[in-house]
């Protein structure tokens, strides 16, 4: 059966548009300012605001100006609150395990330490000792690195201070100064990378999962032995990973923002939509702690 498309009601679009307007506003509209914005007629506006009022979306300043009501965000709140971050990540999971036959996982962070939800394994010999419920380091995986570039940098600063930044392998960062330059690359790029920091002999790729605000709620990796994880091949798994994780990430509430100009740092742009070279992701992640003893 084909659907005709349904021609939109013009004055539920006009009244979108001005809630639309008063939520990018940063402070009350007054009726005059949304008609010259808008550019309709002023009758028309009051029309609009008169039932906005009516059924609680806006408010009314005492400077007479409008604003949206908590009523949106409520409405909002109850969406997301239906939100199955397991759900809308399973399937992202088991198509990257697919692609690279390698283990997948889906963690979140708490009280400074990364808390796994979920995991593919992978199809060949190599088998992780990782399970649903237990937790790693932030500074040192893939997982928790991709969250921690994300966070506001005081947030960032602090879980890296109450935790410390202890030495698991020999390629660990344990310098503040060489975490902010590759936490700075790993917003650059979209995705982060576990050198070998944090287990012997393993390398990991992970990307954040942004929720409604922009802010990471969970992260994505790809776990492989180095030896059948080279840098070239981490590279596309970090690819891989900036163009999966939005899906969920979009599950979760976030909406791209608008193309950015060429060389804007990914995370104003969120993960998935960088314009950097993914040619130039492991090696650029690794050259960002050259403080690091190898």
């Amino acid at each position: 059966m084909v659907r005709r498309a349904v021609a939109p009601n013009k004055s539920l679009a006009k009244g979108l548009a001005v809630l639309e307007t008063l939520a990018g506003s940063p402070r009350p509209l007054t009726a005059v300012q949304l008609s010259r914005q808008l550019k309709y007629p002023r009758p028309t506006l009051y029309r609009i605001l008169a039932t906005l009022l009516l059924y609680d979306f806006v408010t009314r300043e005492g400077d007479g100006g409008y604003c949206l009501s908590f009523k949106v965000l409520d409405l909002g709140h109850q969406r997301l609150e239906r939100t199955d971050l397991l759900g809308a990540a399973r399937p992202v999971l088991k198509r990257l395990e697919a692609e690279f036959r390698e283990t997948v996982h889906l963690a979140v962070h708490q009280d400074g330490r990364m808390v796994y939800l979920d995991k593919c394994e992978g199809s060949g010999p190599f088998c992780t000792h990782s399970r649903p419920g237990s937790s790693v380091p932030m500074h040192c995986t893939a997982l928790g690195k991709a969250i921690l570039a994300y966070l506001p940098a005081v947030r960032a600063r602090a879980i890296l201070r109450a935790r410390g930044m202890p030495r698991f392998t020999s390629r660990t960062t344990v310098s503040s100064a060489a975490m902010e330059r590759e936490l700075s690359t790993i917003r650059r790029l979209g995705y982060a990378l576990d050198d070998v920091e944090f287990e012997p002999g393993v390398r990991c790729v992970g990307s954040p999962v942004l929720d409604h605000r922009g802010q990471p709620v969970a992260a994505i990796s790809v776990s492989a032995p180095a030896s059948r994880m080279p840098l070239s091949r981490a590279r596309l798994v970090g690819s891989a990973l900036r163009s999966a994780v939005p899906q969920v990430s979009q599950a979760m509430g976030w909406r791209p923002a608008p193309r950015a100009a060429v060389g804007e740092p990914v995370g104003r742009r969120m993960a998935g939509n960088g314009s950097s070279p993914a040619g130039r992701g492991a090696a650029e992640v690794r050259g960002a702690r050259p403080s690091t003893p190898r």
